[in-house]
């Protein structure tokens, strides 16, 4: 019976983070998009006067790439860290500057041009363990469903009743609907109350360097968590969490009425004593009487007794003065 419930336990578990693996890969993480998206962001919920000094300072950066060989310039950047394309921030420049794009996307252009269309993540064992599994997993998508079926079918086989199989997988639909909702709200929770603030980030930006400002730290990593974020996610976490709500309050309910039904150990007790009450013959009952008649007399505290002794012994008294 243990062993089973571990082994229960082990399947449920592993059925939610197959599915949240598998949900999670439709975002298709593409990292130069989310990280151009987070950079966005980062503007977005940075203070108006960061905004305008970043803005000014790219501003100023244009006009130094007038009238000069644009060729030159971009031999001489591609040897920096940053492979800024000057080409494309000259384009967005002259966007800019005959107001055809506002400071947002004139931020968001120049500093996604300097951002590749591939991003190599670190190599090590860990990293490349991870990407093989979800590279075969996003492109073999039958072998997610095989796997899921298996273990639909052993957790059946170790429940072996259809109203609890159904109950346990309203709870890995609750479970999942949790696992996606409630991060969100979490962080929107955050954002309300505590506030979303990337200045110190944003004002580092140009400065080559970076802030450790903690707070701004956790806003960058909370708006990198909300863009793995879609629509179709969320309405699919809604979903899964009412339904695993809706099995949570069926199978209350069930309780209930089970405990209603189910008669408890006291009446029990009361229902068995009635029946063997019936089942009894006139002498045995009258025996059983006798008894409690006896007993009853233990439950009489000592000067109750003292006094009936006294009573029966001045009786016994009058009845000798009366022969006399």
């Amino acid at each position: 019976m243990f062993l089973r419930k571990i082994a229960t336990w082990l399947i449920k578990n592993l059925i939610v983070l197959l599915l949240i693996t598998l949900i999670f890969s439709t975002v298709a993480l593409d990292l130069p998009v989310m990280v151009k998206g987070v950079f966005s962001d980062i503007f977005l919920y940075a203070s108006p006067q960061a905004q305008k000094d970043i803005v000014s300072k790219l501003a100023t950066s244009c006009s130094s790439l007038e009238g000069k060989d644009a060729s030159e310039l971009q031999q001489e950047v591609s040897k920096g860290p940053i492979p800024f394309d000057l080409s494309k921030i000259g384009a967005q420049c002259k966007d800019y500057s005959s107001n055809k794009i506002n400071d947002r996307e004139f931020f968001f252009n120049v500093i996604g041009s300097a951002i590749p269309d591939k991003f190599e993540l670190p190599k090590t064992s860990a990293f490349e363990k991870y990407n093989k599994i979800i590279d075969i997993l996003t492109k073999n998508k039958l072998i997610y469903f095989s796997v899921l079926a298996v273990l639909l079918i052993l957790l059946y086989v170790l429940i072996m009743d259809t109203k609890l199989f159904i109950l346990t997988l309203s709870g890995i639909s609750f479970s999942l609907g949790s696992f996606i909702v409630v991060p969100y709200f979490i962080i929107l929770a955050y954002e309300r109350f505590a506030g979303i603030n990337t200045t110190p980030i944003l004002s580092s930006i140009l400065q080559g360097s970076f802030s450790f400002d903690i707070k701004a730290i956790i806003s960058v990593i909370l708006l990198m968590v909300l863009r793995t974020y879609t629509t179709f996610i969320l309405a699919l976490g809604t979903s899964l969490l009412g339904i695993g709500i809706a099995g949570k309050i069926y199978s209350w309910r069930l309780s209930r009425q089970t405990k209603a039904t189910t008669p408890t150990e006291k009446e029990a007790i009361k229902e068995d004593k009635k029946k063997s009450k019936k089942e009894q013959t006139p002498k045995s009952r009258k025996d059983d009487d006798e008894f409690d008649e006896a007993y009853r007399h233990r439950d009489r505290t000592t000067k109750e007794i003292l006094d009936e002794l006294d009573e029966m012994h001045a009786k016994k008294l009058k009845g000798k003065e009366t022969e006399d």
